[in-house]
């Protein structure tokens, strides 16, 4: 069990984000991918990937084995792929030397001393502009098979679980909120809980706070996160948005089923995910970005198109346009474009 014992300075600096971000899952998914003990909840989608993606047997997914290597807190969080592939190749080498150098530690108990990617030449991926760049590389390659299909339906829950839990901090204050989180975690003051079993852990905040993130591909055993940058930074603690075989079948495997399969091949894989987006609930050419984890401008591209052929519709608010599904687009998305047209 690990625990985390509070002050009240850091249960005034604790605060919930709504995601780390395309990156942040990313990297997650991969520890996931290589996880053989979550199969009931990621068996299905753990099988596509490992059919069309080269991640399973490259080398770099080595990095990831056991979840200790926290990039994500090199990177910071970002709303788009781009911005944080952007963050980790700009990365001093001596922050991502220490974050290394952090994983090796936590992992050595378990490892035999031995760390994943010792003697391979993502070692000194710090220094080695060549393996950063094909790490970068890598990462989007695989983002783009193993998250980004189902990017617009996992932005969606985590912005549902935000909200939730800020609602809760809002109206009965921290502890009720910590009070609220779900199996696994226990909120005995002043003090969190985590986990069961052997594994066991003292983590003293002393004044930092904490931040809560949502996350759908966090299964790894209870760590808490932290900027080598940066050792007053808040910790970063991921709570796991699927919990059930529902949740894992409403957010991982929808994009498979036949209608999408035939939008993607109709529209294009990424404008059949921002029809889908939009048909879930109305959405700015800005929110649409940050659920595709596409730029604005190409956002604004897909929203175009699409309007011009009648499957969503376009309202100015102000400076702000808010895209809503047509009738068509819907009647699209359900399987049932004759629906869209009484005649």
């Amino acid at each position: 069990m690990l625990r985390i014992h509070f002050t009240s300075e850091d249960l005034a600096r604790t605060r919930v984000l709504t995601t780390w971000g395309p990156l942040g899952e990313t990297l997650l998914s991969l520890t996931t991918l290589r996880q053989s003990n979550t199969e009931a909840l990621f068996g299905g989608w753990r099988q596509r990937v490992s059919r069309t993606s080269e991640a399973p047997a490259h080398p770099a997914s080595g990095l990831f084995c056991g979840g200790a290597l926290d990039l994500f807190t090199v990177t910071g969080p970002a709303q788009s792929l781009e911005e944080g592939l952007e963050a980790l190749r700009a990365a001093r080498p001596d922050h991502v030397q220490d974050e290394l150098a952090g994983a090796f530690a936590a992992l050595a108990p378990y490892a035999g001393r031995t760390a994943p990617w010792a003697g391979t030449s993502w070692s000194d991926f710090a220094h080695d502009r060549a393996a950063r760049q094909e790490l970068v590389r890598f990462l989007h390659d695989y983002h783009r098979v193993a998250v980004a299909p189902h990017w617009s339906r996992i932005r969606s829950r985590l912005q549902s679980e935000q909200t939730s839990h800020a609602r809760i901090l809002a109206s009965s204050g921290v502890e009720a909120m910590l009070a609220g989180l779900p199996p696994g975690f226990r909120w005995r003051s002043p003090t969190l809980e985590i986990g069961r079993g052997a594994l066991t852990g003292e983590v003293t905040l002393g004044g930092r706070g904490l931040t809560l993130v949502p996350s759908a591909f966090c299964r790894t055993r209870p760590i808490t996160y932290s900027s080598a940058a940066d050792d007053q930074a808040p910790l970063v603690l991921f709570v796991p948005v699927i919990r059930s075989v529902s949740d894992s079948a409403d957010m991982l495997t929808r994009p498979g089923s036949g209608t999408h399969r035939a939008l993607a091949a109709l529209l294009g894989r990424t404008r059949a995910q921002a029809l889908d987006a939009i048909g879930r609930a109305p959405c700015t050419t800005g929110q649409l970005a940050e659920l595709l984890s596409v730029s604005p401008a190409t956002s604004s591209e897909h929203a175009t198109v699409l309007r011009q052929s009648g499957l969503i519709s376009t309202t100015r608010h102000g400076s702000t346009v808010v895209h809503a599904v047509t009738p068509l687009g819907s009647a699209m998305l359900n399987g049932r474009p004759d629906l869209a047209d009484p005649a």
